[in-house]
């Protein structure tokens, strides 16, 4: 299938001093009345991870026009689960309440290199600052699922609110010796999309004979003219690309995944596309994501005019 997307290639790279010395990670759109906000995590030369935002026009071809050093959300405590990092994962605005769930990840040992579980901050300023809900995961650890539930996206779905995630309890260790991360999409449903304990169910399981090892960042996308979307990051050993499919609510058949953006020629994002996520200004859809090294060359821009819906998955 022909690609939807024109690409405008990279937009924002990390300052490269201090706290924001490497990476801009899983950019996250907001659109406000007289700009696009997108928060996302820096790193540090210990790369730890933390969460800031820039502005960019509502016009076409959306610069940068502001960007703010200030922090948005800071390490957690120590010991705590987002002690070594926090990472934006999902915005959702409820009643005057901006909830901003992100990724939160530990450091541990030489066997279980790192756990990744989900956090809450929320604003009560229309974003300007953030505070966690908590200290602990609104994804707590489970038996079954002991070093990975994060990545949430949480959407109203009738009286309550869907939950798709990341999921997991498994390292292996690669022919090169690196651990590696083994990991499923999973979907629960919550009440009021803060108490997240209710039982999962599998939506997509990675292809192990296919080099696949999980998946980074799920999202259901509703664009313009055609049905709703899943939009993931596929991970193999060696890179992730960004990829969709159409989303009917039930397990995902892995044979309707295609390629999301063709990033052929740029230099950037020539070794993997991945955590894509959109956000509608006027008529355009634009979609923001990462590049080579997990957003360690910054975060880029491509967008979608209402005509390419006439190309989109309701032909297949």
């Amino acid at each position: 299938m022909k690609t939807q997307w024109t690409d405008l290639g990279l937009r924002f790279a990390a300052p490269g001093s201090g706290l924001l010395r490497t990476h801009a990670m899983l950019p996250t759109p907001i659109v406000l009345a007289d700009r696009v906000r997108v928060y996302f995590s820096s790193c540090d030369a210990d790369l730890r991870g933390r969460i800031f935002s820039v502005d960019l026009s509502l016009d076409h071809p959306h610069p940068v026009i502001h960007f703010d050093p200030a922090l948005v959300l800071d390490l957690g405590a120590a010991g705590c689960f987002d002690a070594d990092g926090v990472n934006p994962c999902h915005l959702e605005r409820v009643d005057d309440i901006w909830r901003l769930y992100y990724v939160g990840w530990q450091r541990l040992s030489e066997d279980v290199p790192y756990t990744l579980l989900a956090g809450l901050a929320v604003s009560e300023d229309r974003g300007k600052t953030f505070r966690r809900w908590k200290t602990e995961p609104v994804l707590p650890a489970t038996p079954d699922e002991g070093y990975f539930r994060t990545a949430p996206f949480v959407r109203r779905v009738g009286e309550g609110f869907q939950i798709l995630y990341i999921g997991g309890n498994r390292f292996v260790r690669s022919p090169s010796g690196k651990m590696l991360p083994r990991y499923a999409i999973r979907r629960s449903r919550s009440a009021d999309g803060i108490n997240l304990a209710a039982p999962a169910e599998d939506v997509l399981l990675p292809d192990e004979a296919r080099g696949e090892i999980g998946f980074g960042r799920p999202r259901v996308e509703t664009l313009p003219g055609q049905d709703p979307v899943l939009m993931v990051s596929v991970r193999t050993e060696q890179s992730y690309r960004l990829m969709m499919c159409p989303w009917d609510e039930g397990p995902v058949d892995p044979s309707r995944l295609v390629p999301v953006i063709d990033t052929a020629g740029q230099a950037w994002a020539s070794e993997m596309t991945c955590f894509g996520a959109t956000c509608q200004v006027g008529e355009r859809t634009l979609l923001f994501y990462n590049g080579n090294g997990f957003g360690r060359t910054g975060f880029g821009l491509a967008y979608r005019d209402p005509a390419a819906a006439e190309d989109g998955f309701r032909r297949m």
